[in-house]
């Protein structure tokens, strides 16, 4: 037996160690296919555009990678930047100074010296942020890498720059690289986008994601898109790009803008009373409240480490958060929690600490890859007895599952909240708590010109909370160390509560059967 075992492991490390070599082999020949024809330096487009524009100039700042700086256009007006400039410039009917602090090669971590050395230029109207192709090929790991797209896009939103973050382009659409390689290198990707865009919506940024806005052209006209090397954009592909990018730029600047004419106001009414929070100060005091309330959990801890060591993103609840759920569930001697989205399952096993004896917990999550994960880590906390994790959409599994639940918490694809809310109204015992997560987005649930789907879901799910008689419900906004968010609470109604609402407001509820449902 210590043999076979013996035997079985050699041949493991051997298939490893042959599988690092032809994904080394491929990677050497990808670089010799790409090569370096178009240098290691962008075209220097930093200038006002459209100076004969009346107006103050708009300050727009351009930090990130190769693509940022605009590596491969063969003229300093289709580049990036100066892409976004033309565009702004004539949306606002103002001229445009632009800035490039975007260095050919950069990874993630590098975007806080950016920002210092642009020095005063820092301080601008909008900042637009592309990073990531050099965190996937150097395999940074996603969460580390989103980490530190937060923490600049935290500083610009401190400085009072608004912050559009065009997220990794999707590298499966790279021809020169060969299969299996190139898989791999669209896998990370995607997940580096991912927590990319949760990281930096959390932090007060607007974001585009340029894998679904401009990635099938990019694999549909591979000759027209790529330049030179095949790796960068062309003027077109910049061209394109800017296009995707330009609507949220604009908003942003009409948000800053906002911002910058309602600041004095603010200021007569909070002097001598409180000051408005900045990033900064809010994680400080996540970071007090933590340390003073809670206990270390090695459990939680360790989930979150295997999370990220895995390359999902870290959008599990905060600490507090976590604590908050807890809580509700001692105060409402709930015994059976529903929890739909498991991410890495550390929600799930802060909740099932707090479960009384013979209490069970469900959770549905979409992906295979977060459910075997969560399930270790859930096995390690010793929770395996009262926590069961089924792996599908959440639309599918739901039907099937079998209730009462006391607790029903929602924390998955936000734009199908109101099918999710629909099942727990059904799930739910009369008085069952319903917990919806991340229902302020940044402050983006208020502003009327987003276009995002999830917050057109998050949307969706409040206006069902106010007007579906099943619900009474409330909501919360959130400054931790995850951003600026808040929660949804609401109580299923029993039967007479629920017709007594009905005869105070008729209005019919409005779902959404046709929304995509799935876990995290």
């Amino acid at each position: 037996m210590a043999a076979a075992l013996g035997g079985a492991a050699l041949s493991l490390g051997a298939v490893a160690v042959a599988s690092r070599r032809v994904l080394g082999r491929q990677a050497a020949i990808a670089r010799d296919r790409i090569g370096k024809p178009l240098g290691e330096s962008a075209l220097d487009a930093d200038r006002l555009w459209r100076g004969s524009l009346a107006g103050e100039p708009v300050r727009l700042v351009m930090l990130g990678d190769s693509l940022a700086a605009g590596l491969g256009a063969a003229r300093r007006k289709d580049t990036l930047g100066a892409r976004l400039a033309k565009g702004l410039a004539l949306r606002a009917h103002r001229p445009v100074r632009l800035r490039t602090g975007a260095v050919v090669g950069a990874e993630s971590a590098t975007l806080m010296a950016q920002i210092d050395a642009l020095g005063d230029d820092a301080r601008a109207d909008v900042a637009v942020i592309v990073v990531g192709g050099n965190d996937v090929t150097h395999r940074v790991p996603a969460g580390q890498a989103a980490r530190s797209l937060a923490r600049a896009v935290a500083r610009l939103r401190a400085d009072g720059c608004a912050v559009v973050v065009g997220t990794c382009p999707d590298l499966g659409a790279l021809r020169p690289v060969p299969e299996p390689l190139r898989s791999f290198a669209s896998r990370a990707s995607r997940s580096l986008a991912a927590a990319q865009e949760s990281a930096a919506r959390a932090a007060g940024a607007r974001v585009v994601s340029l894998r679904r806005t401009v990635g099938p052209v990019f694999v549909d006209e591979p000759d027209r898109m790529f330049s030179l090397d095949r790796f960068h954009p062309s003027a077109l592909g910049y061209r394109r790009t800017a296009d995707a990018l330009l609507p949220a730029v604009v908003a942003a600047l009409a948000e800053v803008a906002a911002d910058r004419m309602l600041a004095p106001a603010s200021a007569v009414r909070l002097a001598g009373v409180m000051a408005d929070p900045t990033p900064a100060d809010w994680r400080r005091t996540d970071a007090y409240l933590s340390e003073t309330l809670l206990e270390r959990d090695d459990a939680l801890e360790r989930a979150v480490a295997d999370q990220e060591a895995a390359g999902l993103p870290a959008i599990e609840v905060s600490r507090l958060s976590a604590k908050l759920l807890q809580l509700l569930i001692r105060i409402g001697r709930v015994e059976r929690v529903l929890e739909i989205g498991t991410l890495g399952g550390f929600s799930a096993i802060a909740m099932a600490r707090a479960l009384p004896d013979g209490g069970r917990l469900v959770s549905i999550e979409a992906e295979t890859l977060n459910a075997e994960i969560a399930r270790r880590s859930i096995a390690r906390a010793g929770l395996d007895d009262r926590v069961s994790v089924i792996v599908g959409r959440a639309a599918d599994v739901l039907p099937t599952v079998d209730g009462p639940f006391d607790l029903i918490f929602i924390d998955a694809d936000k734009e199908s909240n109101t099918v999710y809310l629909d099942h727990a109204a059904r799930l739910g015992r009369p008085g069952a708590i319903v917990v919806v997560d991340n229902v302020v987005r940044a402050g983006r649930v208020a502003d009327p010109a987003t276009e995002d789907e999830q917050v057109a879901g998050v949307r969706r799910g409040l206006e069902m909370l106010a007007r579906d008689p099943r619900f009474d419900a409330t909501a919360l906004q959130t400054l931790d160390a995850k951003g600026w968010d808040g929660i949804a609470l609401a109580v299923l109604a029993g039967s007479d509560e629920a017709t007594a609402r009905v005869v105070a407001d008729p209005t019919p509820e409005d779902t959404d059967p046709g929304a995509r449902a799935s876990g995290h």
